[in-house]
């Protein structure tokens, strides 16, 4: 990546995507009437006021926790710092078509969708965190997790059970069930030169 894009990109806004109780309805298959039932029961965040949104690590942890339940480990059982897990799934989420929002002048958008396709994930990567290792969240029968790449290793020689999540689908539902960019970067305006807003992946969509 250029030192240029790199000021460029100290220089523009990052926001992550929330979600409404549909939306993580969409990506979790954790209905909105469960999802009331798990905030009753402390395992979903509580809102003090106005209309939930949940963050991106908030949906992913609940897909992992919904999946969980569905063959009998519950939510209440599972505590985990699943950060590293999040961070490996926004990975794959932001290299989904229209994974990332860009907005700002022509020429800046066009030189960060450039490297974005170019520069073989490192701009992508740089988004979400750097995570190692991103393909397979693994859990044992003593729920503890770790991530691992490659498949050979899902199983370790001493572990009688393991669950295991695939990181890349996880990714792509957020992006896919969520409709809309799980990360937009906006750079300053400029007097006199046009703002556009581009999707990476599927072409543009100027204002």
């Amino acid at each position: 990546m250029s030192a240029a894009l790199q000021d460029r990109l100290a220089r523009a806004t990052l926001t992550k995507a929330e979600y409404t109780p549909g939306e993580l309805a969409r990506i979790s298959a954790l209905s909105t009437d469960m999802q009331r039932v798990w905030r009753r029961r402390g395992q979903l965040p509580t809102r003090s006021a106005g209309h939930a949104r949940f963050s991106i690590a908030e949906a992913i942890e609940t897909t992992f926790r919904y999946a969980l339940s569905k063959v009998g480990i519950p939510p209440s059982e599972v505590q985990l710092d699943l950060s590293a897990a999040a961070s490996a799934a926004m990975l794959h989420a932001v290299f989904t078509h229209g994974g990332c929002e860009v907005i700002g002048p022509a020429d800046e958008v066009d030189e960060f969708l450039t490297t974005f396709a170019e520069d073989s994930g490192q701009l992508g990567s740089l988004l979400v965190g750097c995570p190692t290792a991103s393909h397979y969240l693994v859990l044992d029968e003593w729920h503890q997790a770790r991530i691992v790449d490659d498949p050979y290793h899902l199983i370790a020689d001493t572990e009688e059970l393991n669950v295991v999540f695939n990181l890349a689908l996880i990714g792509a539902r957020l992006v896919e069930r969520g409709r809309k960019p799980i990360i937009t970067v906006e750079f300053p305006q400029r007097p006199g030169q046009r703002t556009v807003r581009r999707l990476t992946g599927i072409g543009s969509n100027d204002s």
